[in-house]
């Protein structure tokens, strides 16, 4: 589960991926033909450092990351974040911050919607009721109930872009909601919004390795949304993320970053890293062709002796930071 100050970079994948949501039970290799249009940022942030009105109003806790830039429909409101509270027995939704009408608005949830029980482990489902109430100064109301039903449906192997056999523990999510819209004196009739999502989780992430949602309408479960986990990629082309990169024509570097003893004496590598990044490492090592050798998690020693003599490149990611150095084996 995600905490504050956690800085999480996904990959969206087209829609059109083939990706069957049947895929589950144990034993499983989910193995999608995953390719990069656009990358984001989740950045999880304390109430009040978003707003000190929003950690006034709420858990100390709490802490959250902007959904969207604007709630669409009647009423103004704008920067919208979700926030949420991590507790032993729980991982929960509590509130709701956003600009509504100029004036930056809290609102608690009358009954958190809960993402997860834990322990989370194979076949463990529940059920649970949330309900918001979202006053937008001067003008009118959002409310929200529905119920979230979660299984734990599937426990196997994920293979993408940035997980090369990992193992996961799949996680159904079905969201029954109804919107409802209130403009001065006039109620607007409920809303329906039904959809399902589909989280493959790992021990030791923070971010979902592979995130799909569907929308519902009747029995048909139509896919919008495919995001994976994954590191920085050079936005100056659009290419899948597998396509190799080009190891001689890298320019990207950081002075602060080197590896010794380089060349390698006995295939032992240990990289010198800034002590600011903190955040989860991810060392993803090319060859000469640009193509991905091998990857490294949280580790800074990178054992390098069953690879052929030659040159390689590291590129190493630490939340927001990415750096590359040249290798010699």
């Amino acid at each position: 589960m995600p905490v504050a100050g956690d800085t999480l970079r996904y990959s969206t994948a087209p829609a059109t991926t083939v990706i069957n949501p049947k895929d589950s039970g144990l034993s499983m290799i989910w193995n999608y033909a995953l390719g990069s249009v656009s990358q984001g940022i989740d950045t999880y942030l304390t109430a009040t450092s978003v707003n000190p009105a929003y950690g006034a109003a709420m858990d100390p806790a709490a802490f959250g990351h902007k959904i969207g830039d604007s709630i669409g429909g009647l009423l103004p409101v704008y920067y919208p974040y979700t926030f949420f509270q991590n507790t032993t027995d729980s991982f929960i939704a509590t509130a709701l911050g956003a600009e509504a009408s100029g004036t930056p608005t809290p609102g608690n949830y009358t009954k958190p919607d809960v993402w997860y029980h834990f322990p989370l482990t194979y076949q463990r489902t529940d059920a649970d009721t949330f309900s918001l109430n979202f006053d937008v100064p001067g003008t009118g109301s959002i409310t929200q109930t529905g119920y979230r039903e979660t299984r734990a449906d599937g426990w196997g192997v994920l293979i993408t872009p940035y997980s090369s056999g990992i193992r996961c523990l799949r996680v159904r999510s079905a969201i029954f909601e109804m919107d409802s819209v209130t403009l001065g004196s006039i109620g607007f009739a409920p809303v329906p919004h039904n959809t399902v999502e589909y989280k493959w989780l790992a021990n030791g992430e923070h971010y979902p390795l592979l995130w799909v949602t569907s929308e519902v309408t009747g029995s048909t479960e139509t896919i919008t949304s495919i995001r994976f986990r994954d590191i920085v990629h050079d936005t100056t082309t659009s290419h899948p993320v597998d396509t190799p990169i080009a190891v001689q024509n890298i320019k990207q570097c950081n002075n602060s970053v080197s590896a010794y003893p380089n060349p390698a004496i006995d295939g032992m590598i240990t990289l010198t890293l800034p002590d600011t990044w903190k955040n989860q490492l991810l060392v993803v090592l090319y060859d000469i062709k640009g193509m991905e050798v091998s990857r490294y998690k949280d580790d800074r020693v990178l054992d390098m002796r069953s690879f052929p003599s030659g040159i390689y490149l590291a590129r190493i990611v630490s939340g927001t930071h990415t750096a590359y150095t040249k290798i010699v084996r």
